[in-house]
């Protein structure tokens, strides 16, 4: 009891960011079950009320994560003139930072969590949007769908490294049946070679690169619909 008392951390001593930093920790050894506010005064030294004195709820904690992630991914970042490179090299960012954390990116990318590095991430997204010459609504929309799409598909990613087995995330998708009749499935019989075996950051490069193709559509018929307007105004 006494060795107890003497490792414990003076009160107040504790702060927000070295919770995080602990969150992270357990979350990248153990996955999400791990994250509990009693793991963490015992990895901290400190009572788990000391840790609630900071974080009122586990939810207010996974958001203080999901601005932890961001901020990972952004470290370094720097905006160019070049709004494909940019987005490029945001969604590998994203990518990336799944791969090192997939625990916390699986629970927490996709949460709203009103914070400074997410507003970072806002801006940039917003900034290359408006290099390629989108702004409002417009530029608002695909957002969205970019934002959607690379991190549904990074979390996902997460998420499929914490629950897969050992095999599929060394070897990447593994999709293998086996039907009493495959003729009753031809396409599936056909494409079985490639369903066995699809690699993730393959997949995901195919989406980035598809969704970057069809922004460059919309930005088109974004400048064309703006030079019809200009060239026909509206009578008063």
């Amino acid at each position: 009891m006494a060795e107890e008392k003497r490792t414990r951390r003076k009160r107040g001593s504790l702060s927000r960011a070295e919770i995080v930093d602990a969150a992270l920790r357990l979350m990248d050894g153990e996955g999400e079950s791990a994250l509990t506010f009693s793991r963490l005064g015992a990895e901290l030294k400190s009572s788990p009320t000391a840790v609630y004195r900071h974080f009122a709820s586990r939810e207010d904690l996974l958001l203080a994560l999901a601005d932890r992630l961001d901020g990972i991914s952004l470290e370094g970042y720097e905006p160019t003139d070049d709004w494909r490179a940019d987005l490029t090299e945001l969604a590998w960012r994203a990518w990336r930072t799944a791969e090192a954390h997939p625990a916390a990116a699986a629970v927490t990318l996709l949460m709203v969590a009103n914070s400074i590095n997410e507003l970072r991430a806002v801006e940039w997204i917003l900034r290359a949007m408006a290099v390629a010459g989108l702004r409002g609504r417009p530029a608002v929309m695909q957002y969205q769908v970019y934002t959607q799409m690379v991190l549904g598909t990074a979390s996902a990613y997460g998420a499929r490294l914490v629950n897969t087995g050992s095999r599929e995330v060394a070897d990447g998708w593994i999709q293998v049946y086996a039907p009493t009749d495959p003729s009753q499935y031809p396409h599936a019989e056909a494409a079985k070679a490639d369903l066995a075996m699809m690699n993730y950051r393959e997949v995901f490069a195919k989406q980035l690169e598809m969704y970057l193709a069809a922004l460059e559509l919309v930005v088109i018929a974004e400048g064309e619909e703006s030079e019809n307007v200009g060239a026909h105004p509206a009578r008063a």
